[in-house]
């Protein structure tokens, strides 16, 4: 009877622990529930920011929005209010957002929107669930705009041009938005878009929904998304394109060799082909040090893939770069313009055609010429895809072809072409999914052996979320325009890479606890497993992890995690440089791993980590501390240091691999931003400085002056690779 009691007493305690359950709309009603109207302005409305214009107190208005996080709740506090209106140019939005909290604003650039006081739109108007636009409006002013896609989510690299004002009263502010008809790919029959709206507010580290988006997805899923019902379809917009020409022009002082002096021009072009399908064009496209990426340390025995930047291959990316899964993409379109060795290649022309060609049928079709270098060939990329959606599933193909070429002639032989065929399922409601995925390479010189296979499933609700997939590469599929990262295993006594096939599983298990009241806004718990089997399915690599994330309402957050693993090496590699290889054959070793990060709200603030425990057959002590100043809202004074200290039996070496950067950011205004970036990776011999001044003259229009100064670091000697100096001038027709 005590055990009873006990047990019961138990039960009792946990469910405290919850927060009231909200009775969920059900995902079929989402469009009969969450409607608002969308009435044709009979006024002229001037984006500023005030909404003195008439027809905002005459549309209807979305409000009565839902608690995202820390939890699911109805009747969301503090109050926004939120309205359509439209001419024949632009969709407009207008919001009002009340606020008695300290507004938050974190940086003044551009595409920085979670970190701040926001209101976004999510925009889905061609009803397909899977894809949308994404516009939102800092408090300040800043603007953010993305695309979405199922599986590769939120991809704000892509930009486009558009209008918003934000203006600031007591208790309230409020945003107004115009986004330009051209610029969205729409059918003009359709009077019901897909909407939603989310809003985010730090101080009290809320996010809000207009409409009820489950606990376990992210806010702009358009799944879940509401309906715009226009009073009249918008008609199809004309003057449908954007030219964005380019000139640039450098002075370079590379190591032993006397200065010169460089000038390079090109454009981007977009035009709308219908009304639902859009075309890229660019010719010599700028690959300068504008953007530059941040150095990263690697303690694994793998290649690492930094993400795409640049315009011609952002809108609809995911048509062609959502195949397979990793470690395996048959197509990554960073692989374009850049040889063997990560160099940038002179890329002549590109061209592309993206988007809907039927309402459940969209395709994409490129092609990319590249010029010949010293250290690499011509070479004519294509691909195509095409994807079929039913409901929130869909079934996709996509077919690659590289070919060399000597001049205007084909080089024999010289081919290499993927084939894929895809199948994703999901339900309804979004928390049940299943895909499948089969492909093959086909190159002169790998006639078997050259398939990739793969299956998986997922289940989310608010409390769960489980995953496994199951991966097959065999060890001559070849991926000339995507990445393979574990095919090739580097032999560090032979100073060779073999290739290796693999058959891979990778699994995990979280449960969620959110908490209803006190400083903790979720407990997760996980589970992780990982294998890897070589092709005659003989043991190759496993790891397993326990894991504990804590976080809290003031938006910090302590990440516990216990990992063991084991490998056997099948070829000897080094971590540390001028030691003995560790030699092949089997490894068990253990680690704890422990980070915390604090209120990223506050001016100052932090995060450390550190890793401790076995390495291979040796140790491993991990040490990173980041710390950020922010004078709101202009500045971010960042610094950040990391440690690793590696010890192995003799003689295979003892090391310490440092990184340190800096980067301090300075926005003197929305339009003119100062960068700075600072970086020593001693694993890579490597320190740089990049300080870039951004001075945005029109939308989407900008002059940078950038001086670059990198530099080899070898032991104790510093020496000047090359230094730079670079403008260059871009403008948004």
């Amino acid at each position: 009877m005590d055990i009873k009691k006990s047990i019961l007493g138990l039960i009792g305690c946990v469910a405290l622990l919850y927060h009231p359950m909200v009775a969920q709309v059900d995902v079929s009603e989402f469009k009969k529930v969450f409607r608002v109207e969308n009435n044709r302005a009979k006024e002229e409305i001037k984006v500023d920011g005030i909404l003195d214009e008439a027809v905002w107190q005459s549309q209807e208005m979305a409000t009565d929005f839902y608690q995202k996080i820390p939890y699911f709740d109805k009747g969301a506090n503090p109050r926004t209010e939120v309205r359509f209106s439209y001419d024949d140019t632009y969709l407009y939005m207008a919001a009002i957002c009340f606020q008695e909290e300290p507004i938050v604003i974190q940086s003044l650039k551009r595409d920085e929107f979670w970190d701040n006081d926001g209101i976004a739109m999510t925009l889905d108007p061609l009803n397909t669930r899977t894809n949308a636009f994404l516009f939102g409006v800092t408090a300040a002013g800043a603007q953010w705009d993305a695309q979405y896609a199922p599986n590769s989510g939120i991809n704000a690299d892509w930009s486009n041009k558009w209008y918003a004002e934000v203006e600031l009263y007591d208790g309230y502010w409020t945003a107004e938005i115009a986004i330009p008809f051209k610029i969205l790919r729409y059918d003009p029959s359709k009077i019901e878009w897909g909407v939603n709206i989310v809003r985010g507010i730090q101080a009290i580290n809320e996010f809000h929904n207009w409409t009820a988006v489950p606990e376990s997805f992210w806010p702009p899923n358009p799944a879940f998304a509401g309906a715009m019902v226009w009073d009249d379809g918008p008609k199809a917009a004309s003057g449908n394109y954007n030219i964005i020409p380019y000139v640039t022009g450098s002075i370079n002082k590379n190591q032993g060799e006397p200065i010169t002096y460089k000038a390079n021009a090109g454009l981007d072009a977009r035009f709308a082909l219908t009304s639902t399908i859009n075309a890229d064009l660019t010719l010599n496209p700028d690959f300068s040090q504008i953007e530059v990426d941040e150095q990263v340390t690697n303690l694994t025995r793998f290649s690492i893939f930094l993400p795409e930047k640049r315009t011609f291959f952002l809108e609809n990316s995911d048509v062609f770069g959502n195949f397979g899964i990793n470690p395996v993409r048959p197509f990554f379109s960073r692989r374009i313009g850049i040889d063997e060795n990560g160099n940038a290649v002179p890329l002549l022309y590109g061209v592309r055609a993206t988007g809907n060609v039927t309402e459940s049928i969209r395709a994409g079709i490129m092609n990319t010429h590249s010029g010949a270098t010293a250290q690499s060939t011509s070479l004519n990329q294509s691909a195509m895809s095409v994807q079929k959606r039913y409901g929130l599933s869909y079934v996709q193909a996509l077919f690659t072809n590289q070919q060399g070429f000597d001049g205007i002639d084909a080089i024999s032989k010289s081919a290499s072409r993927n084939l894929s065929l895809e199948g994703f399922y999901s339900s309804d409601d979004g928390q049940k999914s299943v895909w499948m995925g089969l492909h093959r390479s086909f190159k002169d010189g790998f006639n078997n052996k050259t398939g990739f296979y793969n299956f998986g499933g997922k289940f989310q609700n608010a409390n769960w979320e489980l995953f496994a997939a199951f991966t097959q590469v065999q060890e001559n599929y070849t991926t000339d325009m995507g990445y393979n990262i574990r095919i090739e295993n580097y032999d560090a006594l032979r100073d060779t890479t073999i290739r290796v096939g693999f058959n891979q599983s990778y699994s995990y298990a979280d449960y969620v606890i959110r908490p209803a009241e006190g400083k903790i806004m979720r407990h997760r718990f996980g589970i992780e497993n990982f294998i890897v089997l070589n092709p005659d399915f003989s043991f190759n690599e496993r790891f397993n992890r326990l894991r504990y994330f804590m976080t809290f309402r003031n938006t910090s957050e302590l990440n516990i995690r216990f990992d063991n693993n084991e490998v056997e090496l099948l070829f000897p590699f080094s971590f540390v440089s001028d030691a003995v290889p560790l030699p092949s054959g089997r490894y068990n070793y253990s680690s704890i791993n422990l980070e915390y990060s604090s209120d990223e709200r506050k001016l100052f603030q932090y995060d450390i980590s550190t890793k401790i425990g076995q390495f291979y057959n040796g140790s491993l002590n991990q040490f990173t501390l980041g710390v950020n100043y922010r004078v709101q809202p202009w500045g971010n004074f960042g610094l950040s240091y990391e440690f690793n200290q590696l010890d192995f039996p003799e003689p295979y070496g003892q090391g310490l691999i440092t990184a340190l950067r800096s980067k301090i950011e300075i926005g003197f205004s929305r339009n003119v931003l100062w960068t700075n970036l600072f970086q020593f990776v001693d694993q890579r011999d490597f320190m740089g400085i990049n300080s870039r001044l951004q001075w945005r003259f029109a939308p989407m229009s900008d002059l940078f002056l950038v001086y670059i100064d990198n530099y080899d670091v070898f032991g104790p000697t510093i020496t000047t690779r090359n230094r730079a100096v670079a403008l260059k001038l871009n403008y948004w027709y």
